[in-house]
């Protein structure tokens, strides 16, 4: 009988889940703001894209970006 032990992830620090929470927040935005570019939307279209339901999943989670609160982030 061995006495391995699996490794237990450690709980992520504030600081780690703030940075991680500010990536995502950057890489969302980016895509919001890459939307509005016609020629993206071609090229989106041209791939199937909106044909996928988890593409359309993920677009209908993004109407937060909707909310004034972050709005007023998009150029």
């Amino acid at each position: 009988m061995s006495d391995q032990s699996t490794p237990i992830d450690k709980p992520q620090s504030p600081t780690t889940i703030d940075a991680e929470n500010d990536k995502r927040f950057q890489i969302e935005l980016e895509f919001v703001q890459c939307l509005a570019n016609p020629w993206y939307l071609n090229n989106l279209a041209q791939r199937g894209f909106f044909q996928d339901p988890a593409f359309l999943n993920y677009l209908k989670y993004l109407k937060y970006w909707q909310r004034p609160e972050y709005a007023k982030f998009v150029m």
